[in-house]
């Protein structure tokens, strides 16, 4: 009898799994399909594939009375764009409504209401049309002069929205032609090609020669193990591929008790992942720039180093954790004396002009206080070894160190120069400044320093010291955002058809620097293990080209060019407590990463 279940059991899993392979199959034919029939029938200036996300302010303007939401979801995996009806717009406040955009997106999926279109005839914004109708012959030589680009999709799916949205982003290139007459003035043959996609595709794992059903079998076994033991709540897993991101998935909840689910937008503390997504894309552009040297000596950019134990001590040593700096201070202790109470003129109960840095409700820190922690650090002793130790210290400086160089504020010098033009508008520090609190997942309960849960604040204690914005802790991100940066990484500087950085500093940067001494850091990156990769966290088949990082509150993310593979991995491991350890106990970020080096074998 237990052999016949046994039997039973098996032979349902296999028809579940034939089953969902074609359903797989069935979705990737259509995708393909789909794909070669959307047609591009006007560009002018060649406003598609849309280039310099920071120049356009983007609002959707759907034209129908049916929702768009895929369409909406995937111009929002670009760019930041808002949504409206035009029926919720008054005819006489049009004018003013559209007033803050430079660019609109007329959608619809009828032409029936044509005459609804002179409302923005007037407006000056540039403008793509994007019809999902099935019948487009209404579409004349009027909307040539009206609009900069015309997109038709023959029909209104969800796979139909979201490869419009690709095009209009440069997901996907197009090279479709009319196989009919749409009308008089759009005939047979007319369509016009986008050269190549410059941005993010997303697809399936199919469109890669990838099992789509065994890949998402083994991650969400692998993840839904992690949750069962309590290794974290809730993640985001991200996989691409020769850019493509043929799987990003959610799982779990913000919090154990279930509440809040995590969705592909949740936004995670990165951790010690800032350190390769922050300061670390400004002091390469300064380097580009020749503003910046790494074989300089650190004091040349921080003079307080000058006459001190560090005057020695290089840029590039400091990049690649082998300037005997120690590993970290904890610098929330300073705060206290040896009774265990606050020091005069550090906290405050609170906020003030002179207090005004917010530790928690009830804690407001002294606006100078940064001045201890420099000073603590210029102090601290060497190790008496020149060797790898990972150190958190000289990436307290580099904000302050690119603020001088640039003569601009650290924020705005990172945002302006990269994430504004990447379209990562969910990577900031201090999100609750931009989002709402159930937007960003919590990560620990922390009973020893702030005695309160930390939510939408840092995690990290040193950066909290420092209002939130430091150069080895502080950023927030979702995965679909940090992947924008990644890849431009591994795109050795471009993305978007935009270049940040020059391919022979990246690839100097994501180098191993000092191999040779058993150093397997690149500059700022991490790198694969140079001979045991039994504790590393990316894949043992990671190639000796990868590189990326992890973060203390359970973030990880590296790139390949071997192969042009990147993952990204974000969860709260830390939540309700930083003494869990299961995330690495269990392996699982490193059992993800395996999986898709594994597929790619068979």
């Amino acid at each position: 009898m237990y052999f016949i279940k046994k039997y039973i059991t098996l032979s349902l899993l296999l028809l579940i799994s034939l089953n969902q392979i074609v359903a797989q199959n069935n979705y990737f034919e259509n995708f393909k399909q789909i794909e070669n029939e959307i047609t591009l029938l006007t560009n002018l200036n060649n406003l598609i594939p849309i280039q310099r996300l920071d120049y356009y302010d983007i609002l959707i303007v759907n034209f129908s009375n049916n929702t768009f939401n895929t369409f909406e979801e995937y111009c929002n995996k670009y760019t930041n764009c808002d949504f409206v009806n035009i029926s919720n717009i008054k005819k006489s406040d049009n004018f003013k409504y559209f007033k803050n955009y430079n660019l609109l997106i007329l959608i619809t999926d009828t032409l029936s209401n044509i005459e609804e279109y002179k409302l923005i005839e007037n407006i000056k914004s540039e403008k793509i049309f994007c019809s999902f109708s099935e019948n487009n012959s209404l579409i004349n030589n009027n909307f040539e002069k009206d609009f900069n680009s015309i997109v038709i999709g023959f029909g209104n799916s969800e796979i139909h929205q979201q490869l419009a949205a690709q095009l209009i982003f440069g997901g996907i290139c197009v090279s479709n032609k009319l196989d009919f007459d749409l009308n008089n003035y759009f005939k047979k043959g007319s369509g016009i090609s986008t050269i190549s996609p410059i941005r993010f595709k997303y697809t399936t794992p199919y469109e890669l020669d990838l099992d789509s059903v065994s890949i998402t079998q083994k991650i969400d076994s692998i993840v839904n193990n992690g949750i069962k033991n309590y290794a974290f709540p809730g993640c985001q897993v991200l996989m691409a591929k020769d850019e493509k991101i043929f799987f990003n998935k959610s799982y779990g909840y913000q919090t154990y008790d279930s509440i809040i689910p995590i969705n592909n937008s949740t936004i995670y503390d990165l951790a010690s992942v800032t350190k390769i997504s922050a300061p670390l894309p400004c002091l390469m552009k300064l380097y580009d720039q020749n503003k910046f040297y790494i074989n300089a000596k650190f004091s040349q950019y921080w003079k307080p180093f000058k006459h001190s134990n560090k005057s020695e001590i290089t840029v590039i040593d400091a990049l690649t954790h082998q300037a005997q700096l120690t590993a970290w201070i904890p610098f929330w202790k300073n705060l206290k004396d040896e009774k265990g109470e606050y020091k005069r003129k550090t906290i405050k109960q609170d906020s003030s002009r002179n207090y005004n840095i917010k530790i928690t409700e009830n804690k407001y820190l002294y606006k100078k206080y940064y001045k201890n922690i420099y000073e603590h650090i210029k102090e601290s002793p060497l190790l008496e070894e020149k060797k790898y130790v990972y150190s958190d210290l000289s990436f307290y400086l580099y904000p302050p160190i690119i603020e001088e160089i640039t003569k601009q504020e650290y924020e705005n010098y990172l945002y302006s120069n990269f994430y504004d033009i990447l379209g990562c508008n969910s990577m900031k520090y201090n999100p609750l400044k931009y989002f709402d609190i159930n937007d960003i997942a919590p990560t620990e309960l922390d009973t020893f320093f702030r005695n309160d849960l930390i939510h939408g604040n840092v995690h990290d204690e040193g950066a909290s010291l420092l209002n939130g914005v430091s150069g080895h802790a502080g950023m927030f991100a979702n995965a679909n955002d940090l992947a924008k940066l990644m890849q431009m990484y591994l795109n050795y500087g471009n993305y978007g058809g935009y270049r940040y950085i020059s391919d022979s500093t990246l690839k100097k940067f994501t180098a191993c620097q000092f191999c040779e001494s058993g150093n397997r850091r690149g500059i700022g990156f991490d790198k694969p293990s140079i001979e045991d990769k039994k504790y590393d966290t990316p894949s043992p088949d990671a190639s000796e080209l990868s590189f990326g990082h992890t973060g203390f509150t359970g973030t990880f993310v590296w790139a390949d060019p071997k192969n042009g593979l990147l993952i990204v991995f974000l969860s709260n491991r830390v939540y309700p407590t930083r003494d869990n350890k299961k995330l690495s106990q269990l392996n699982i970020r490193t059992s993800i990463h395996q999986v898709i080096y594994d597929a790619l074998k068979k």
